[in-house]
């Protein structure tokens, strides 16, 4: 039998919950992204909405090479931590 600890295929338990985090608030920005759109300028918004959620997850890709990357910097963690917050009070003050 072989030792396979030292292959970890994570990177600690920061970085899975950073990881998890973050997929779960990539889908939920882009949506409330739209939401925001559509209720402050209607059709048009859900357009800027998914013009908006295409461009964060293209620089998202772009500044890790994937949308789920093994380990999660703390800036832009940080930055959709904050964003997702802003859109969701927005979305909040909207209805």
């Amino acid at each position: 039998m072989t030792d396979s600890s030292n292959n970890a295929v994570t990177a600690g338990w920061g970085s899975d919950i950073r990881a998890a985090a973050v997929g779960a608030l990539m889908p939920f920005g882009a949506g409330l992204l739209v939401l925001v759109g559509y209720l402050w300028l209607d059709v048009f918004g859900v357009f800027l909405g998914l013009g908006g959620a295409i461009w964060w997850a293209v620089w998202w890709r772009r500044k890790h090479g994937r949308f789920f990357p093994r380990d999660v910097e703390g800036g832009p963690f940080i930055l959709t931590i904050v964003l997702a917050g802003i859109l969701f009070i927005a979305a909040l003050a909207s209805l």
